[in-house]
């Protein structure tokens, strides 16, 4: 009976993780799956050592206040490699908790399948020649990256970016606007609908949310008919968008009425006209519906200037970097003020023209995120690790 350990930090790698599970089982119902995850590992049948509520952070500074916890986790996730010699490790992103995993799992010789890699390609390109020697595989989720790993000497395929297989949405935007009770905007296209997503942590939210709160309040002034919308992230919850509309209530900026959309991101994403959203994953979910957007990221100075002298990209935003150009535009940290998102987002929601011209450039973007099945892929390396081993 095989036994294959997964080892996931934040909420969308438990859910990239959990489909890959449900494949494995498929293809062995008898197959014994545990680790550290989510909720939707757990759904889908992984036994959890650990449980992710409490391991999603951002940043330097974030980290070195769960410093303890992580040696804790990992220490124990470590003895259970040795004594119990899983057939993989199948490690999925999180690259400084998994990392140094991986490299106990190579000295155990226990097989590693590494899927959504670190992104070596943008920082700390010697992780690629680590992993070389320590990955069996490693399930790139762009294709630019799997050259990058084989170029490294990595054993790396392309299996395509998860997001292609449920992002998405049958939805037309008009559609999509009655489906969110949207009044204003259900039959008049030129009403627009300005959606907000500013980010998954309390953190993106602390750094990021007032400053486009206070944009909005400017941007209605122009569009008071505008409707506001905002897909809730997990973990993020309404009291907490509550607690930062009120602070910014109470200092004499009147923020427009703010629609919570929950369990509807994508529908919340095709009816809008325009997206201020946070550099991460959600730029590609976007980019995967289609809709204009605007790239936003702020986090700690310390943060920043730790990122900033460590990495040598010019962009932060994942459309962008596929891409190989600027067709997203992006304000970070400094550059992130109220002004400039008012006047970047005026410019947008007065021009269909650029609008049209970022969505051309979008689906390009789209294209070259693969086919379905990145899932389907991964678990089918998994049992390839297996068998050779």
């Amino acid at each position: 009976m095989p036994t294959v350990m997964i080892v996931v930090g934040e909420p969308s790698g438990d859910l990239h993780a959990s489909h890959v599970a449900r494949r494995l089982t498929a293809l062995c119902p008898d197959i014994t799956l545990f680790g550290m995850g989510g909720d939707q590992m757990e759904e889908a049948s992984v036994t959890l050592d650990f449980h992710i509520r409490d391991s999603a952070v951002m940043g330097f500074a974030d980290v070195i206040t769960v410093l303890p916890m992580f040696l804790r986790k990992q220490a124990r996730l470590k003895r259970r490699i040795r004594e119990e010699r899983p057939d993989v490790l199948l490690l999925v992103d999180f690259a400084e908790f998994n990392m140094p995993l991986a490299k106990f799992a190579w000295k155990q010789d226990v097989p590693v399948v590494y899927y959504i890699p670190p992104k070596a390609w943008a920082w700390r390109a010697k992780r690629a020649r680590k992993l070389a020697k320590w990955a069996n595989f490693v399930a790139a989720i762009f294709p630019f990256e799997a050259e990058f790993y084989r170029n490294a000497g990595v054993n790396a395929e392309f299996v395509g970016h998860p997001l292609v297989d449920f992002a998405q949405t049958p939805l037309s935007t008009q559609a999509a606007r009655k489906h969110l009770n949207l009044s204003k905007t259900a039959d008049d296209e030129n009403t627009p609908v300005i959606g907000l997503m500013p980010g998954s942590r309390r953190s993106e939210i602390r750094h990021i949310f007032p400053v486009i709160l206070r944009a909005a309040a400017n941007i209605a002034q122009i569009y008071p008919n505008a409707e506001w919308i905002l897909p809730l992230a997990p973990g993020i919850s309404h009291e907490l968008i509550a607690e930062y509309q009120q602070k910014q209530n109470q200092s004499g900026i009147q923020t427009p009425h703010i629609r919570i959309v929950e369990n509807g991101t994508y529908p919340a994403m095709r009816a809008s006209t325009l997206l201020l959203v946070t550099s991460g994953t959600a730029t590609l979910e976007a980019a995967c519906i289609g809709t204009p957007m605007i790239i936003v990221f702020r986090t700690a100075s310390l943060n920043w200037h730790i990122v900033r002298s460590l990495t040598p990209l010019e962009r932060s935003g994942l459309p962008n970097l596929i891409a190989g150009r600027d067709i997203v535009p992006e304000l970070l940290q400094t550059e992130l003020t109220p002004t400039a998102l008012t006047d970047l987002s005026l410019d947008f929601l007065q021009n269909p023209q650029k609008r049209e011209t970022q969505q051309e450039a979008l689906q390009k973007v789209h294209a070259q995120l693969g086919t379905t099945g990145a899932a389907e892929r991964t678990a089918e390396l998994v049992f390839s690790t297996i068998r050779h081993a």
